[in-house]
């Protein structure tokens, strides 16, 4: 082609060209909108630069501006903790500007809270805060020797409230632990407090009113029915308690003779029994 002369070279180039021209002509409308277009991203440009340059005076009005007002403060997931306490323990109130809200302060104050293992804080523009919190549950109550306080403790082992007179008591009780067992540094007590807690997840279908732990013996279970102590150890808590019912099923009727049932070996079980009572001595007749 870069060789043709000619008609054959301006019917390449009209070919060429026409489609263009075409082009160009349609772009004249499509260049008008653009125009149009452009005019207007300018001008929303040229806002912003007046905002940013009086940016503290614009700030402080949307921050003063009744449209930012908090209106609604949503607690979600609490289930023991009212959620005006839990709004309260965030220090986020309604009416205050949504732009004073600082989320992950308000997060940290909650994570302080004896109730609250964790929680989150969102802002959702204009007007709503909404607060996600997790809740600590006890499974059990520790109650510390020599009247040193009782108080709840998790799952995992964190005592996180000191039961109140009016707080519900409805739990396994843990006993045999003092206050310095429980000492940062200390060994003991967080790992037999860990044992006990295993204990009450794996006691079946038994109700546990009590866990005594002993640094020398372990631990003894008394479950409410029947109302009999049973000596555990510090291990195999399943295999051990699923020999009970056999142990019991010979002692039917007679669980008031049991003083306590010990299973911590493997190849034997040990009942014993409540001592004689001595007879009551005879009438004597004269």
């Amino acid at each position: 082609m870069a060789g043709a002369r000619g008609p054959a070279r301006r019917e390449l180039v009209a070919r060429l060209l026409g489609p263009r021209r075409n082009r160009r002509r349609g772009a004249g409308l499509g260049g008008r909108a653009l125009r149009r277009a452009l005019s207007v991203v300018l001008s929303g440009v040229a806002g912003i630069g007046l905002v940013a340059v009086a940016a503290p005076p614009v700030r402080d009005a949307a921050r003063r501006h009744p449209y930012f007002a908090v209106r609604e403060v949503v607690v979600r997931d609490h289930h023991r903790l009212p959620a005006d306490e839990v709004r309260a323990a965030a220090g986020v109130t309604p009416g205050m500007s949504i732009w004073d809200v600082d989320a992950a302060a308000a997060a940290a104050r909650l994570a302080t809270h004896r109730w609250i293992r964790a929680a989150r804080v969102r802002r959702e523009l204009p007007s709503r805060v909404v607060i996600d919190v997790r809740e600590e549950r006890p499974l059990a109550i520790v109650a510390l020797e020599d009247g040193q306080g009782e108080y709840y403790v998790s799952p995992h082992g964190r005592l996180f409230a000191p039961v109140g007179a009016n707080d519900a008591r409805d739990f396994p009780y843990l006993t045999g632990l003092t206050r310095a067992d429980l000492r940062d540094g200390e060994r003991f007590g967080p790992r037999a407090l860990h044992r006990a807690l295993a204990l009450v997840r794996q006691s079946g279908g038994l109700t546990v009113s009590e866990v005594h732990l002993d640094r020398a013996r372990g631990l003894t279970l008394l479950p409410l029915r029947p109302s009999v102590p049973i000596e555990l150890g510090w291990g195999g808590f399943a295999a051990k308690l699923a020999r009970l019912p056999r142990v019991l099923g010979l002692w039917a009727g007679r669980e008031t003779e049991i003083a306590e049932v010990n299973l911590q070996f493997d190849d034997e079980v040990i009942v014993r029994t409540q001592p004689a009572r001595p007879a009551a001595a005879a009438r004597r007749t004269i």
